[in-house]
């Protein structure tokens, strides 16, 4: 959670609050409060309202990597990885908890006894329906059905603490329900905020609407037929946001970068909502530490980005050799964000002297999207730069993807959207006529199961959502609601290296790297050589990565090829826990996990 200076002050009676209410953290006990610490003579005043949401803002919360997805290759261990591995199954499954509905629910079952302006009262009622309606969707996002709570539960309810799960179709109308109440009763400002007004939550509700809609269109498993309806309201939403005429693109030099890096984003007209973090008060996050770390981005993603030909935005994969081109080449006429968001040769970090020589045994290609900009924020936890956590760019690419979906997009859509975003990162124009026309084969062949009548528009803004938003923890809700699981197979691969011998990763006509195949290869480099150059020596023998040619190709981690299966539609959800159905006998197991 992070609070604002006006929040801190009331942090502490925010915080007997949870406590009172989170003494148990039991899966099946967490359904039902346990102490009554906060009711008496407190929710008398909008101002307990307050306090007691300020609690509920850590529930969602800003993102600054893309583990685990088809956009990096990481390292350590992911519940994906597992999952893919066939190592997951309902008896070594986490149980599932409720403490943070029950919470909600705890205040909204007592807005009864508040007394005072109507407005203020509404307004956190919509704020925790709000929370109430992501926290509820992510659990149908794990598990499809679950059981629907809309009040705190006490001992003696014990025809709902043992009731079964309700059916997905049940919990998203009442997840829309409070979404549809916290859009029409939140109060309205304009401008950046570090705080949840209607906007905001006219863009959650338009990213679960079209999360929603995408499940029920690309998983036939559901046996859910109203995917246009979900379509509607997002499209609805973002023109609403869109009409209020508060919000724009951050625009100049450098502004795309500078989304991800400043210290201070209270006055930018792109941020509808962001975090607020500081220095001098302690408030701190560890983007800072993700560069060069674990993870590396994938070519995968790097080949989405455009090439720029003659005024003219192009599929990379038209450029002649584009399968063979080096750290050094791929960077040559690109869409300027590959540049902001992957590191580029030459590149020098805060408190270096010398160009950063990457981890090439993580695929070569590190994250600088959220790289602080001073040396004294680049270890965990040190970070002070203001995070996004809801942005303008994203409103304008749901609303282009809702409109593509209903079949409906113009160009004047594409202009009022992927339009304003091209032109932000100096990529020139797209024309709907001109994807329509012209599919491109390798995103058809990504997404197969898209067929809709506007094709074309569909996979080219997935496309720029994926460039658009890189590293902002999308990707992998994106692939399941696609139902584009089977891209997760694939061991991620990183750089291209045309051969063994000395490499230059810096562009300073000097090797930086020897990638050899044995070890009798190393020892065979001059040490002359060594010294001069200060080269990093990659034996590939034994080795965690290798080359997909063997002696040349994509870095890849030997670790992953052939490793992982991702069982359609089973791996779109996860399974109950065998602790949970034995605590509550009326649970049924999913069914998606039930062969």
């Amino acid at each position: 959670m992070i609070m604002n200076k006006n929040m801190i002050k009331i942090a502490a009676i925010g915080f007997v609050s949870i406590v009172g209410l989170s003494g148990c953290n039991d899966s099946f006990m967490d359904k039902y409060s346990e102490t009554s610490i906060t009711e008496d003579g407190y929710f008398k005043t909008p101002g307990d309202l307050e306090i007691y949401t300020n609690s509920m803002y850590g529930y969602i919360s800003s993102n600054y990597w893309d583990v685990a997805s088809d956009n990096v290759m990481y390292t350590e261990e992911a519940s994906i990885y597992s999952k893919m591995r066939g190592e997951l199954n309902p008896d070594n499954a986490g149980t599932w908890s409720w403490g943070n509905i029950r919470n909600v629910n705890f205040m909204l079952a007592r807005t009864g006894n508040v007394t005072g302006d109507a407005t203020e009262i509404n307004h956190y009622i919509g704020l925790a329906r709000m929370f109430r309606a992501k926290l509820y969707y992510d659990k149908v996002l794990s598990y499809s059905d679950v059981p629907w709570y809309s009040r705190d539960l006490q001992t003696t309810d014990t025809e709902e603490l043992f009731k079964p799960q309700d059916s997905r179709a049940l919990v998203v109308d009442s997840i829309m329900a409070d979404l549809d109440f916290a859009v029409n009763n939140m109060k309205d400002e304009s401008g950046a905020q570090t705080r949840w007004y209607r906007n905001g939550a006219l863009a959650m509700q338009a990213r679960i609407a079209l999360s929603e809609g995408c499940w029920r269109k690309y998983h036939p498993e559901l046996e859910l037929n109203d995917a246009d309806h979900f379509f509607r309201i997002a499209a609805n939403a973002c023109q609403t946001i869109m009409n209020t005429g508060y919000y724009e693109l951050a625009s100049g030099e450098g502004a795309y970068a500078a989304l991800f890096n400043s210290l201070d984003l209270s006055s930018n007209k792109e941020m509808i909502i962001y975090e607020d973090y500081s220095n001098e008060l302690g408030r701190k996050h560890g983007a800072g530490a993700r560069f060069d770390w674990t993870t590396g981005l994938s070519r995968d993603l790097m080949e989405d980005y455009y090439a720029i030909k003659n005024g003219k935005a192009i599929r990379f994969q038209d450029v002649p050799g584009y399968d063979k081109k080096t750290f050094l080449e791929v960077f040559d006429n690109r869409d300027p964000r590959l540049g902001q968001t992957f590191m580029t040769p030459g590149f020098i970090r805060p408190g270096s002297t010398e160009p950063h020589r990457q981890k090439i045994a993580i695929g070569g290609y590190p994250q600088v999207k959220f790289s602080p900009g001073t040396f004294d924020q680049l270890e965990w936890d040190k970070a002070y730069t203001d995070l996004p956590l809801i942005r303008y760019a994203e409103v304008l690419l749901m609303y282009a993807e809702a409109k593509a979906e209903l079949g409906e997009m113009t160009q004047d859509d594409v202009d009022r959207s992927i339009n304003l975003l091209r032109d932000r990162a100096g990529v020139p124009r797209a024309t709907l006529a001109e994807w329509m026309a012209n599919i491109d084969p390798v995103q058809a062949n990504r997404y197969p199961n898209v067929s809709s009548l506007q094709k074309g528009a569909i996979l080219e803004v997935r496309r720029e959502r994926r460039i658009e938003l890189a590293c902002e923890g999308f990707r992998y809700a994106d692939l399941m609601r696609w139902g584009a699981g089977k891209l997760m197979e694939k061991a991620p691969e990183g750089m291209y290296i045309d051969k063994l011998g000395y490499i230059d990763l810096t562009g300073d006509g000097e090797p930086d790297y020897a990638v050899v195949a044995t070890q009798a290869d190393a020892n065979a480099i001059p040490q002359a050589d060594k010294e001069k150059y200060k080269l990093n020596v990659e034996v590939l023998d034994g080795n965690t990565f290798e080359l997909t040619g063997g002696d040349k190709g994509y870095i890849r981690l030997v670790a992953q090829v052939n490793r992982w299966n991702f069982i359609e539609p089973k791996y779109y959800y996860s399974p109950i826990s065998t602790k949970d159905i034995v605590l509550n006998k009326n649970l049924v197991q999913n069914k998606y996990w039930t062969k």
